[in-house]
C-alpha cells in the first residue's frame, strides 16, 4: 500500500478508539509513507472525540489525547482556503459534504488516494468517476 495519502478522519478515528476496523487503520498507517490532510482534519477529530466522551465510549482524558495527538500521524496538513472552491465545486456537482470535498478534492489536487472508512464517500466517488481517488480501509487490506 506505501505512498502518499490523504487521511481523512473516519480512519484517524480508528487509531485513538476502538471501532470497527480499527486494526485495518492501523495496518494501513505503518505502510503509508506519507500522510497528508487539510486543516478540517483537526476538528473532526475534535467532534469524534467529544461524542465518544459524551457517549461514555471514551474518558475526557482520551478524547483529548486524541485531539492533541493526531497532529504526530501527519507529514503535512493543508489549509482549507487554497480547497474551499473544488470542494464547493465536488459537493454541488456530486452531492457529498463539502467536509467531504475537501478531503477529496486534496487527493484530487496531489494526484494520490483518499484512505476513508466511509463507505457512503466511496460509492459515490465511485459513480461520480471518482473512484480513482478512493482507498478504502475495508478494501485496503
Amino acid at each position: 500500500m506505501g505512498g502518499e495519502f490523504v487521511l481523512d478522519a473516519s480512519v484517524a478515528a480508528k487509531l485513538f478508539f476502538i471501532e470497527e476496523h480499527s486494526d485495518l487503520a492501523a495496518a494501513a498507517l505503518r505502510v503509508a509513507e506519507r500522510l497528508i490532510a487539510p486543516e478540517l482534519l483537526f476538528l473532526e477529530i475534535a467532534s469524534i472525540a467529544a461524542k465518544h466522551s459524551r457517549r461514555g465510549f471514551a474518558s475526557s482524558a482520551q478524547g483529548m489525547q486524541a485531539v492533541r495527538s493526531i497532529v504526530n500521524l501527519l507529514d503535512e496538513t493543508v489549509p482549507l482556503l487554497g480547497l474551499a472552491p473544488r470542494a464547493f465545486a465536488l459537493a454541488e456537482t456530486h452531492g457529498c459534504s463539502v467536509y467531504d470535498g475537501a478531503y477529496l478534492a486534496l487527493a484530487e489536487e496531489r494526484n494520490v488516494r483518499l484512505l476513508t472508512a466511509d463507505m457512503k464517500l466511496v460509492r459515490l466517488a465511485r459513480q461520480s468517476g471518482l473512484g480513482d481517488f478512493m482507498c478504502p480501509l475495508a478494501e485496503s487490506s
